[in-house]
């Protein structure tokens, strides 16, 4: 990753030589095995700075065409998908996670979107006119699913066709399916977000227990096979969904939660629920800053009442929307 982050900051002089690494380079970037690539690996502060002639350089050093077979870009939120042009053509892909948020956190984000349908469409056309093609899991951006553009309906229907054609068998009875992309919920239908094995109708909703094989999280809005993700209950909403969005405790009541019931403060890093401590919350576009009361005075970012804004900012969101 650091190979590829240099190689992009002298982008002039990488594209001179044609993007190619040096030979120290290249062998730095060969001894790692690339099939998986998941920006949730990298710091967020890092990942929402990121631009597509970081996201390009990563993918050729790589040799992601040939050899990656999932792309996570979480928190990579300032590119337009121009940097995924590498990935044009592959034929070893099997999932893209285009949501930018992280695997357990809820899809919503802010601000207005820079990733570009047209650009994204247009790699994923290629992808999928691939001879060889084994892509079989995309996540879009909520925005994206929520608008459900002409377009994107187009490749919904191309992708479908593609799908129909896959020859798969069920992880659990081994019998022929076939898997679709939902066309109300622009989801991909009965396969695990993580292993990524196929279920048929019958085999995802029973595991002869009484209880779904594979189930659907409504808080981060994925499908996980009880062998991946099991399914749990948070304690104060009682909302079901999938254990990975249960795994925040409160540290005063060793309650298990979900995000949404609980708070992470930048200041002490303690996780309370809205019963054991109240928390200030930063209302800026991607922000996730917060504070504790007890730590909400004197701090870097303390986060404060913006009267010409009606929001709560920490001094960061502040300063941007100052500037």
């Amino acid at each position: 990753m650091a190979v590829a982050f240099s190689a992009s900051a002298s982008s002039s002089s990488w594209k001179n030589n044609n993007n190619h690494l040096s030979d120290i380079s290249t062998a730095i970037v060969s001894a790692q095995q690339w099939d998986i690539l998941d920006f949730e690996d990298i710091e967020k502060e890092l990942a929402k700075k990121l631009t597509d002639d970081d996201i390009y350089a990563v993918l050729k050093c790589i040799n992601a065409q040939d050899v990656l077979k999932r792309l996570k870009l979480c928190g990579c939120i300032n590119i337009t998908g121009i940097g995924l042009y590498p990935l044009r053509g592959s034929a070893v892909l099997e999932q893209i996670d285009l949501g930018l948020v992280g695997k357990y956190d809820r899809p919503q984000i802010k601000p207005e979107l820079k990733i570009s349908q047209e650009v994204i469409i247009s790699v994923l056309d290629s992808i999928i006119s691939s001879d060889e093609c084994s892509l079989k899991h995309i996540m879009f951006p909520q925005q994206w699913r929520d608008a459900q553009s002409e377009s994107l309906n187009q490749f919904r229907t191309r992708y479908n066709t593609f799908l129909a054609n896959l020859e798969l068998n069920c992880a659990k009875c081994n019998a022929e399916m076939s898997i679709s992309f939902g066309q109300i919920s622009m989801l991909q239908n009965n396969v695990c977000y993580d292993c990524l094995k196929p279920f048929c109708g019958d085999c995802a909703d029973e595991n002869g227990e009484g209880r779904k094989t594979l189930n659907y999280c409504f808080q981060c809005e994925k499908d996980f096979c009880v062998d991946c993700v099991s399914r749990a209950e948070c304690t104060e909403c009682l909302e079901n969904m999938c254990s990975g969005c249960l795994e925040r405790t409160c540290q005063e009541c060793n309650q298990t939660m979900c995000v949404e019931c609980l708070n992470i403060c930048n200041g002490c890093n303690k996780t309370r629920c809205t019963d054991c401590g109240s928390h200030r919350h930063c209302e800026g576009d991607n922000c996730y800053k917060s504070h504790c009361v007890d730590c909400y005075n004197g701090k870097e970012y303390d986060i404060k009442w913006c009267e010409k804004y009606n929001s709560h900012y920490c001094t960061g969101c502040v300063d941007k929307k100052t500037h």
